[in-house]
């Protein structure tokens, strides 16, 4: 990936110093621009602790935050760059104010970039000419840390730009994972639909906090972490079975959210099964004994560094439950 050309970030808020931070320690000239000279100012002092994780023998504290050149004028910090990265405030107003003015300022070549948790791109750019090179680059928090981005593309955005990003991404060792344009986009749609039945889960009194986490920790967490959902279910269990699952739940609470898609159905109508059939989300090569063996092997291995790191009594709880 050629770092000759700088990269403009728009934003020097918590996750525009991070994102710049990255930047910059990967080799890049960075212009980091905000409306708030404080904000400015203050971005070598707070993007010290981030660049101390990202630091190494070729790239010291120094070097990484040195990369980084506070730009009050915006059309000085988008001025011959690669990539104008939005950061700004989730405000739809500001942000589509912005990205008119990006629009003006950027040659048509220079891909613009939004860091948006909940905006359509669609909406962003109402007032944008050259839509083709708009995505959404849209990092997990702690970003330095977190190497999946969500890359979010709408139906104006050119395959060229996607390419792109997915190759800038790559040069500073993350990982796009691609969605289309919808509410929530991939990880907060994912998260919030676990995170709203659990929350109901504990209103309805079937279970308590510290036993629903410790229920995630030792079961879900592990296997999600190694595999993902999709191949995780592939690994534990059949298509026959999730469906008899699915339809049981949506007769016993009347949720459709339970109802089992035509995805599933068509999948078990093709024999389909997962890992035991050599066929499910994914294509099986190994045998079914094979596959079981190292699956069992992989997860005993990720429990034992668990319960040897003890990660919940470093994180500095109090010793007493709420």
């Amino acid at each position: 990936m050629d770092t000759s050309k700088p990269i403009c970030v728009i934003g020097a808020g918590f996750m525009g110093t991070v994102i710049a931070t990255i930047y910059a320690r990967h080799g890049y000239a960075v212009r980091l621009h905000d409306v708030s000279a404080e904000a400015l100012a203050s971005y070598a002092q707070r993007a010290t602790p981030i660049a101390e994780s990202l630091a190494d023998a070729g790239h010291s504290v120094a070097d990484i935050v040195g990369r980084v050149t506070p730009v009050a004028d915006l059309a000085a910090a988008v001025d011959g760059v690669c990539l104008a990265h939005e950061v700004a405030q989730e405000d739809l107003a500001v942000k589509r104010a912005l990205f008119e003015q990006l629009d003006r300022l950027c040659p048509p070549q220079v891909v613009l970039g939004t860091n948006t948790s909940s905006f359509r791109l669609t909406h962003l750019c109402e007032r944008v000419q050259h839509k083709e090179r708009v995505i959404g680059i849209h990092y997990i928090t702690p970003a330095h840390i977190i190497r999946a981005v969500e890359l979010i593309v709408a139906d104006f955005t050119a395959p060229q730009t996607l390419a792109w990003a997915q190759d800038f991404l790559a040069s500073i060792d993350h990982v796009g994972v691609l969605c289309r344009e919808s509410p929530g986009f991939l990880v907060n749609r994912m998260q919030l639909a676990l995170l709203a039945e659990i929350h109901r889960i504990v209103d309805e009194g079937l279970a308590t906090p510290e036993d629903i986490d410790a229920a995630i920790r030792l079961s879900l967490g592990p296997r999600w972490a190694l595999w993902g959902a999709l191949l995780c279910e592939d690994l534990v269990v059949n298509k026959r079975t999730a469906l008899a699952v699915f339809d049981y739940m949506r007769e016993q609470t009347g949720v459709d959210y339970y109802a089992s898609t035509p995805t599933l159905r068509d999948m078990i109508a093709r024999g389909e099964q997962g890992a035991i059939s050599g066929k499910g989300w994914y294509d099986w090569q190994a045998p079914y004994p094979d596959i079981v063996r190292e699956r069992d092997s992989q997860l005993k291995t990720m429990l034992e560094w668990l319960q040897a790191q003890d990660p919940v009594a470093r994180i500095g709880l109090r010793q007493e439950p709420r």
